[in-house]
């Protein structure tokens, strides 16, 4: 649960984007928003909790992040619902086949390793910018 963010990846540097994060990246630092943050869950196939949380950055692109026992409490006051981080050195894989849409789906795993920095920045409308929302009075009755 460290903040310190690598050197190269400080004030003014350039951040890489989600989809330019792959298994085997070294030295990334993405700039995301907490797009959305679900309820800790219990596995079907095993008594491990897990949490999914749906990053976004400043393309609108989305990776899932999943933190698993501990580390759920260990960031709950951390990735607040909205708010802006700098993240490196997540586990990056492709999805399980089973669980993803479409090939090259990447997921991230949060873990004591991984650095996270709060960023004061407002990003709202990047998250309103994604959705498209329609008035009760149009929705077929």
């Amino acid at each position: 649960m460290s903040t310190d963010i690598p050197e190269s990846h400080k004030m003014g540097d350039k951040f890489q984007l989600i989809h330019e994060v792959s298994p085997g990246t070294a030295g990334w630092t993405v700039k995301v928003v907490v797009a959305e943050k679900f309820s800790p869950r219990v596995a079907q196939r095993s008594p491990t909790k897990y949490q999914n949380l749906i990053l976004m950055d400043s393309e609108g692109s989305t990776v899932q992040a999943t933190l698993y026992g501990q580390n759920i409490t260990a960031f709950q006051d951390e990735l607040i619902l909205g708010k802006t981080y700098l993240i490196s050195n997540a586990l990056v894989k492709e999805k399980n086949a089973e669980y993803k849409a479409k090939s090259g789906e990447m997921q991230w795993t949060i873990s004591g390793r991984t650095r996270i920095r709060r960023v004061e920045e407002n990003n709202s409308n990047l998250l309103i910018s994604t959705y498209s929302f329609t008035d009760f009075e149009d929705l077929p009755k």
